[in-house]
């Protein structure tokens, strides 16, 4: 989210635009105005709280630019903030003084077992799965290890349509643009980049995708001074 990223736009003195969630929300960083957001659609919402409000699940709903959640989260809240440094919990999500009143919901974490997550998958695949776009992953975080993570957001949006809109808007060609990731929600930016550069801890299919792969790992940092130098912008 955009409160999650908006200190490192301020350091590196960023004034252009931030694509955040996955290309759901862009956000100015001169201004921090927004300037694109493709939240849930309203039948996915009202699906969504009827299939979540049954369970025990964690929920974390991105609205605006904070994160809210409920008493079911708050085993969860560490991990979260690497999204979004703005937390905020209320009594019940699915209460409608909560749930009604949420500003561009941009997306859904929904954290439990990998059973009781597939179970939700499984629902909203049969009742809403042409409005929505699920990706679940398992939470590799000590303790937390033997939860899953659902996280759901609008269908059809994505880093790649963030970057080309973002190159449209600047009057860059996609063939000029270069993209630096790690992870599998950035296959579609590297579609759609001219050069791609992936992480060199980064899986498989993820390598596969981009056009060349960085020594850098997480471990070892320096992933974007290097593609910048083997692009010759350094």
């Amino acid at each position: 989210m955009y409160s999650g990223t908006r200190h490192v736009a301020e350091q590196l003195g960023l004034r252009s635009a931030v694509a955040c969630v996955d290309g759901c929300h862009v956000v100015e960083a001169q201004t921090h105005q927004s300037l694109l957001s493709a939240p849930l659609p309203a039948l996915a919402r009202a699906a969504l709280h009827t299939i979540l409000s049954e369970t025990n699940l964690a929920v974390f709903a991105f609205s605006g630019d904070a994160i809210i959640y409920d008493r079911r989260g708050h085993l969860f809240v560490e991990y979260l903030t690497t999204w979004s440094t703005q937390m905020n919990r209320v009594a019940d999500v699915f209460a409608p003084t909560s749930w009604e009143q949420f500003e561009e919901l941009t997306a859904l974490v929904i954290i439990g077992s990998q059973a009781n997550t597939g179970a939700v998958v499984a629902k909203l695949q049969a009742t809403c799965n042409e409005l929505v776009q699920l990706a679940q992953f398992p939470l590799l975080r000590g303790h937390l290890a033997n939860n899953w993570v659902v996280l759901i957001r609008c269908a059809g949006v994505n880093k790649g349509t963030a970057v080309t809109w973002m190159a449209e808007r600047i009057g860059v060609p996609l063939s000029d643009v270069i993209a630096v990731g790690d992870w599998l929600n950035d296959i579609p930016m590297f579609g759609v980049a001219g050069r791609s550069f992936v992480m060199g801890q980064s899986p498989p299919e993820v390598k596969a995708a981009a056009t060349h792969e960085l020594k850098a790992t997480v471990h070892t940092g320096g992933g974007i001074a290097e593609a910048a130098e083997r692009s010759g912008l350094l």
